[in-house]
């Protein structure tokens, strides 16, 4: 091929490349979004159901809205297993209010060999007496009174 005939099939060749590789270089430089700070669960989410067991020493917020523990759904007293309910290990803490809900923040934990059940602001939470792989802290700024 003549060095006057490389100039086209060379410019050709790096055109479609870069017509290639722009939606993937369009990809890498746009922004992320950030992830939200608070996300909303419900009296059912445990963070096991989120996927966060192994994130020890992390930290995570939630809003819960108004409602109501069912049974079985806390085990321990803080640490709780990480199957336990996010709000109503938070009520069993004192951090929220049934009724009203509120803003929860847990630090995920590593597993214990046993949890203990107790009541505690109207909620009973159950025994477990055998290694459990996961736990977590309700982290309470100040306890809110159980209602008189």
């Amino acid at each position: 091929m003549e060095a006057s005939q490389q100039w086209p099939w060379t410019l050709g060749f790096f055109c479609r490349l870069l017509m290639l590789l722009w939606p993937v270089a369009a990809l890498a430089s746009a922004p992320l979004a950030p992830a939200p700070a608070v996300h909303e669960v419900d009296w059912r989410t445990s963070p096991l159901d989120l996927n966060l067991r192994g994130f020890n020493g992390e930290r995570f917020r939630f809003h819960c809205p108004p409602g109501k523990p069912a049974p079985g759904q806390v085990i321990g007293s803080g640490p709780y297993t990480d199957a336990s309910s996010i709000c109503a290990a938070a009520a069993h803490a004192g951090v929220i209010r049934t009724a009203s809900g509120g803003f929860v923040t847990i630090e995920v934990r590593p597993g214990q060999m046993h949890y203990v059940g107790s009541v505690s602001h109207y909620v009973q939470s159950e025994d477990f007496n055998e290694f459990w792989s996961g736990s977590f802290l309700v982290i309470a700024p100040q306890a809110v009174p159980p209602p008189p």
